[in-house]
C-alpha cells in the first residue's frame, strides 16, 4: 500500500471516529421503551458501520487530492472537506433533535426560504466560527498522519476499516430480520442516522418462511410515492347550478396557530367574531407543515397526495369552481407562493397571481397584505361574488412591529437563537413572544372585519378563520419545537372558526365537538355555497360539516416524507419507505401493531385519486 493511500484511509478512520462521536447525540431523544438487547446491537453496529462507510464515500475525492504536490494546498483539501462533513453532521444532530428529520435538500430549501425556520445571525456566526475551528483541527489531524503515518504498523488501518465493513453488513442483516418481522425497537433505529438506508430483503425472507407475508404486505401498502403519478381528480366532473345569491367566501389562515392561543386574552377580535358563528374545538389539520396543511383546506384531501398533484400541476377544485361562477380572486400571502409550490397547484390558473409581499419582516409582509387586500376588496365588482385568501405569517416568525405590546413578558430578547434551544430550555420568554406576534395578527384580522362590515356585505358573506399547523413548545418535553416534528396537538391541533349568517343554525352541532379536519372545508363550500351537486367523495374525503354528522375515528396528517393517521389513543406514523410507528397521544412509543381494521380505510383514503 502506498503511502498516499495509507494517509487517506487513516484520515478517513480518524473522521469515522469522530463522525461517531457527534452521532451519538443523534440518540438523546431515543425512547427507552425500544430499548432492548438487538436495538442496541442494531444501534451499535448500524452507526459504526455507516459513519465509516459515509466518512469513506465523502473523502473518495481526496485520493485525487494526495497526489497535489504543494503540501498546504492538499491538507488545506482535505481540512475542508473534513471539517465540511463534521460540522454539517453537527448541524444535522441540531435540526434533528428539535425537528426528528434529517436536512435534505428539500428541507435546505425551505429552511432557507424560512418556511420551517429563520436563522438569526448569532446563529450563522456560531456555524461559521465553528467551522474555522473544525478546519484548524483538521488541517492540524491530516498534517500529523502526514507526519506519523510510516511509523504505523502496516496493514492496521486496513484491518480496522474492515471491521467497520464487517459491522456494515452485520446491520444490514438485523435490519432485514427486524424490517421484515415488523419489530419496531428495529426499525425505528434507521430514522436516527442521516442518510442512511438499510437492506430489507423482504421478499427473500417471505421465500425463507422467516417472515409473515401479511404484515410485510401491509408495510408495502404504507408506502407513499413521491414521484407523482396519474391522477383521477375529480371522479367526476364539477355538476351544479350556479346560486341564486352567491356568498362571497373569506378564508383568514394564520401560520403556525396553536389552538389554544383561540382565546379572549391572545386574539380578543377573532374571538368577537367568533360568537357570530360556529368554533369547531376538536379540528385538526392535514398536516404539521404548511405545504401539507395548505394543501388540505384548498383540495379536501390528505397531503400524502402534494406529490402528484404538483407532478400534474393540477389546481384545486374548489378554485376551478369559483371561476366557473366568475368569482373575483384575491389571494393575499404574506410569504412567497413558490416554496411550497402553491403557484403551480392550487392557483395555478389564477391569472395575475399576486406572488409576493413588500416588507423586511413577516409583520411589515402581514401588514402589507392586509393593506393590499383592502385596496383590492373595496374595488371589487359588487355585481359579482369574490374570494378572498389571506395568509398571515408573523407567528411563524414570532414577529411583532418593534413597540408593539400585548402584555406578555417577558419576551425574547433580540433573535431566537434556535441553536440553543434544548430540552431545558424554558418556554415561557419564547411563548410570550409567540402570543404577541398571534396577538398583532389579530389586530390585523380586525381591520379586515371591520372592511367587511363597512362594505354591507356580511349578510352574504362567510369566514373562515383558522391555521395552517400549530408550533410546539416542547408541550410533551422531548424537545421539539416548532412544526413538522410530530403529530400531537401542539404541531396539528388548530383553531378553526365559520362565521356567516347561515352558520349557527346550518352546521350540524356534533362537529364541534368530534374530530374535523382541513379535508372538511372544501366539501362545506362546495355543498353549501357554491352549488355543488355531487358526491363529496367525487373530490373529497372530507365531510360536509354541515350536512349528517358522521362519526370519524381517525385523522390523516402528513409531514414533508410520511404521514399519520391520528386517533383518540394513537398516532400511527408511517414513513416514506414503508415502515411505520406507534405512539400514545403524547408522543411516547407503544409497542403495538397497527390496526389493520383502520388502515383500510386509511388505504382508500390516500389512493381513491390515483388511476
Amino acid at each position: 500500500m502506498t503511502s498516499k493511500l495509507r494517509t487517506f484511509i487513516w484520515f478517513v478512520i480518524a473522521n469515522s471516529a469522530l463522525a461517531i462521536i457527534i452521532s451519538l447525540k443523534f440518540y438523546e431523544f431515543f425512547p427507552a421503551e425500544s430499548f432492548t438487547a438487538l436495538s442496541f446491537t442494531y444501534a451499535l453496529t448500524s452507526t459504526l458501520g455507516h459513519m465509516f462507510f459515509m466518512a469513506f464515500v465523502m473523502g473518495l475525492p481526496l485520493i485525487a487530492a494526495s497526489y497535489i504536490p504543494n503540501r498546504v494546498i492538499r491538507r488545506t483539501v482535505f481540512a475542508l472537506v473534513g471539517s465540511g462533513g463534521l460540522i454539517f453532521l453537527f448541524i444535522d444532530t441540531v435540526v434533528f433533535a428539535q425537528y426528528r428529520f434529517h436536512i435534505n435538500m428539500a428541507v435546505l430549501t425551505l429552511v432557507f426560504s424560512d418556511d420551517i425556520v429563520s436563522f438569526p445571525l448569532v446563529t450563522w456566526a456560531i456555524v461559521i466560527g465553528s467551522l474555522a475551528g473544525a478546519f484548524a483541527a483538521e488541517y492540524a489531524l491530516i498534517s500529523y498522519i502526514e507526519n506519523r503515518q510510516r511509523t504505523i504498523r502496516p496493514k492496521l488501518g486496513r484491518k480496522i476499516a474492515l471491521g467497520f465493513l464487517v459491522l456494515l453488513v452485520c446491520a444490514n442483516l438485523i435490519n432485514i430480520w427486524g424490517s421484515a418481522n415488523a419489530m419496531q425497537s428495529v426499525t425505528i433505529i434507521k430514522k436516527y442516522l442521516p442518510l442512511y438506508h438499510p437492506a430489507a430483503a423482504g421478499g427473500l425472507m417471505v421465500k425463507l418462511g422467516l417472515v409473515d407475508p401479511h404484515e410485510l404486505e401491509t408495510q408495502k401498502k404504507l408506502n407513499i410515492n413521491d414521484e407523482g403519478g396519474d391522477l383521477n381528480y375529480p371522479l367526476k366532473p364539477i355538476e351544479g347550478a350556479a346560486p341564486e345569491k352567491p356568498f362571497d367566501i373569506v378564508l383568514i389562515t394564520v401560520d403556525s396557530w396553536r389552538y389554544d392561543t383561540l382565546s379572549k386574552e391572545v386574539t380578543p377580535n377573532i374571538w368577537e367574531m367568533s360568537k357570530n358563528g360556529v368554533v369547531f374545538n376538536n379540528h385538526l389539520s392535514t398536516g404539521n407543515s404548511t405545504r401539507a396543511g395548505i394543501f388540505g383546506l384548498f383540495y379536501g384531501l390528505p397531503g400524502t397526495y402534494w406529490h402528484s398533484f404538483l407532478a400534474n400541476q393540477r389546481s384545486a377544485a374548489i378554485i376551478d369552481r369559483m371561476q366557473q361562477l366568475d368569482y373575483q380572486l384575491g389571494i393575499f400571502a404574506s410569504a412567497q407562493l413558490t416554496r411550497p409550490e402553491f403557484n403551480r397547484t392550487i392557483f395555478r390558473n389564477v391569472m395575475n397571481l399576486r406572488m409576493k409581499s413588500e416588507g423586511d419582516s413577516a409583520a411589515a409582509k402581514d401588514r402589507d397584505i392586509t393593506d393590499d387586500w383592502k385596496q383590492w376588496y373595496v374595488k371589487t365588482d359588487r355585481s359579482k361574488p369574490s374570494f378572498t385568501f389571506l395568509f398571515y405569517d408573523a407567528p411563524h416568525a414570532y414577529d411583532f412591529p418593534v413597540g408593539y405590546d400585548a402584555g406578555y413578558k417577558p419576551v425574547i430578547e433580540g433573535d431566537l437563537n434556535y441553536l440553543s434551544i434544548d430540552n431545558d430550555t424554558d418556554p415561557t420568554p419564547i411563548f410570550n413572544t409567540y402570543k404577541t406576534s398571534v396577538h398583532y395578527v389579530d389586530s390585523l384580522v380586525k381591520e379586515v372585519a371591520d372592511t367587511l362590515k363597512a362594505s354591507g356585505r356580511l349578510d352574504r358573506t362567510v369566514i373562515i378563520v383558522t391555521g395552517d399547523h400549530g408550533q410546539e413548545m416542547n408541550d410533551n418535553k422531548l424537545n421539539f419545537w416548532g412544526h413538522n416534528g410530530n403529530f400531537t396537538d401542539a404541531q396539528i391541533k388548530v383553531p378553526f372558526v365559520i362565521i356567516a349568517p347561515d352558520a349557527a343554525a346550518g352546521v350540524n352541532k356534533k362537529y364541534t365537538s368530534a374530530y374535523t379536519s382541513h379535508e372538511d372545508v372544501v366539501p362545506t363550500l362546495m355543498k353549501n355555497y357554491l352549488g355543488v351537486t355531487n358526491n363529496t367523495a367525487d373530490y373529497s374525503t372530507g365531510f360536509d360539516l354541515y350536512g349528517d354528522f358522521v362519526q370519524r375515528d381517525w385523522v390523516i396528517s402528513s409531514k414533508y416524507s410520511g404521514y399519520a393517521v391520528v386517533s383518540k389513543d394513537t398516532i400511527e406514523v408511517m414513513n416514506s419507505m414503508g415502515g411505520y410507528e406507534v405512539f400514545d397521544r403524547s408522543y411516547r412509543p407503544k409497542d403495538q401493531k397497527l390496526d389493520t381494521g383502520r388502515m383500510k380505510g386509511v388505504f382508500e383514503s390516500i389512493s381513491r385519486y390515483m388511476k
